[in-house]
């Protein structure tokens, strides 16, 4: 992908990370380039900014990024930057004219030489493409390898360019397309979030458009027992539409193609709908993904008693393991499907990560043919810790510095921790058994030594770090 592009979104989500004036010396640290390629950086980005967003560098204070809140977003600007670059062009090119270019034509209408052409795929083939197992013919330039891959990588790349507005497939029309989708959700009495319908709406005309060019998936009906699925019929209702509309043909390979991903698209039940979680998990009852869960959900229960298994919890473990069978029936979104939370949470959530991975392992046990990755790992990660039921305790704080830090510190870990925690930040003469006994006290957080043998200690810094505040949580797990 082009260098530039890749900086000058580098630079934007920096600057729009926090409001304040960033050191050179901090900007250079973080895109690792000189105090002088700054400045061109800038300047050149400046030029592609909407009016009410611009990049202000100062030799005293750095850089800040001016914007209006109300207006366009770094992400808006960042997609429209991104449908300028070469890269996307290329590709784009490659998807819209199929196999017709000779190496020659398609350095023609990219504007650069043959050889420049080739040098660029040479380089995308390299790196851009490896990730995704695909690459770019020479002799007559075409995109290459797993139709399912292929898919992906549209699917990701329009996305990122039109992620808000915009409708780049001239062959489909996005009225006809959203209207099926609606169908859908109202069929199902589900509404997808508005982003995930836009990208639907984008998987549809990548299926239209590969299929007319005649490519097609592969998947094998074994792997997946796709018409016991909750989108078989609206989807197998969709697919027939499109064939009788753009006069296609799409084999059954393309529903369930297709209804992967409108089972695996975020959606909710719409307000209004009798349908209740308890209703929705008997759609799961006497279903291999039912015995799947209540062994999964045993396993949980061990590792955090305190886990809040209600309803909507133990259904999002049901949907967390259909969406794995999913997976598992197209073995290809085994080998690229990834979070972009992956890394946040093995470092945020580090001791549930390792938890989460411990459970499964003991999980595969019982179910050694159904596989997992990092991806799904992420997902119960957050689904776990977002169950997790703290228990309300009392802690004292004491922390040798002034009282404002004092307060300030107290406030800092009950606006991160919420109300289960109750924190004393009182003087007392001195810091004992009986003390904390009197006071009702569950444990003590400080930032020194304490002397203790009736609670637990948490000690922190004097400004608590996200590590300080994890192991509080932890405490108030016990």
């Amino acid at each position: 992908m082009d260098k530039e592009f890749k900086l000058a979104s580098h630079l934007l989500i920096l600057l729009d990370s926090e409001q304040r004036w960033f050191t050179l010396a901090e900007v250079e640290k973080s895109l690792h380039i000189s105090d002088k390629t700054i400045r061109k950086l800038v300047e050149e980005i400046n030029r592609q900014l909407p009016s009410a967003m611009t990049i202000e560098v100062s030799r005293g204070k750095g850089i800040f990024l001016q914007r209006d809140g109300r207006s366009t977003t770094v992400s808006e600007v960042v997609s429209s930057m991104f449908r300028q670059t070469i890269y996307y062009r290329l590709m784009n090119l490659l998807f819209t004219n199929g196999n017709q270019f000779s190496m020659e034509g398609l350095a023609e209408a990219m504007f650069m030489s043959t050889s420049t052409l080739k040098k660029l795929i040479m380089q995308l083939n390299n790196h851009d493409l490896k990730p995704y197992k695909l690459r770019i013919s020479y002799s007559t330039p075409a995109l290459k390898g797993n139709e399912l891959n292929i898919r992906y990588f549209y699917w990701k790349l329009y996305g990122d360019a039109y992620e808000f507005t915009g409708w780049p497939f001239a062959n489909s029309d996005l009225d006809f397309i959203s209207q099926l989708i609606t169908n859908i959700e109202d069929e199902q009495n589900i509404v997808y979030f508005i982003n995930a319908k836009r990208k639907l709406s984008f998987l549809v005309a990548i299926v239209l458009e590969r299929v007319r060019n005649g490519n097609y998936v592969k998947i094998t009906e074994g792997d997946y027992i796709w018409e016991n699925g909750l989108f078989y019929l609206p989807v197998k209702a969709l697919a027939q539409a499109l064939e009788e509309r753009f006069s296609i043909e799409l084999p059954k390979s393309e529903w369930y193609f297709m209804q992967s991903l409108f089972s695996l698209s975020q959606y909710h039940y719409y307000e209004g709908s009798d349908m209740t979680p308890m209703k929705e998990i008997e759609l799961y009852k006497n279903k291999e993904v039912d015995r799947m869960a209540q062994e999964l959900l045993t396993i949980l229960a061990k590792v955090y008693p305190n886990l809040d298994m209600q309803e909507r919890f133990i259904l999002e473990v049901y949907e967390f393991l259909d969406k794995l069978l999913i997976d598992n029936g197209i073995p290809e979104w085994m080998t690229i499907s990834k979070s972009n939370l992956t890394s946040y949470v093995q470092m945020e959530c580090q001791q549930i990560y390792q938890d989460m991975q411990n459970s499964m392992q003991q999980w595969q046990i019982v179910y050694p043919s159904v596989l997992y990755n990092d991806f799904h790992l992420t997902k119960l990660t957050l689904l776990v810790r977002s169950g997790l039921r703290y228990k309300s305790k009392r802690a004292f704080l004491v922390i040798g510095e002034e009282f404002s830090i004092r307060h300030y510190v107290a406030n800092l870990i009950k606006n991160e921790i919420g109300d289960q925690l109750i924190i004393n930040t009182s003087i007392m003469k001195g810091l004992t058994d009986e003390m904390v006994q009197q006071h009702h006290i569950d444990f003590v957080i400080s930032n020194f030594p304490v002397a203790l043998t009736t609670v637990p200690v948490v000690i922190i810094s004097t400004i608590p770090s996200k590590r300080d505040l994890e192991n509080i949580r932890q405490e108030l797990l016990q």
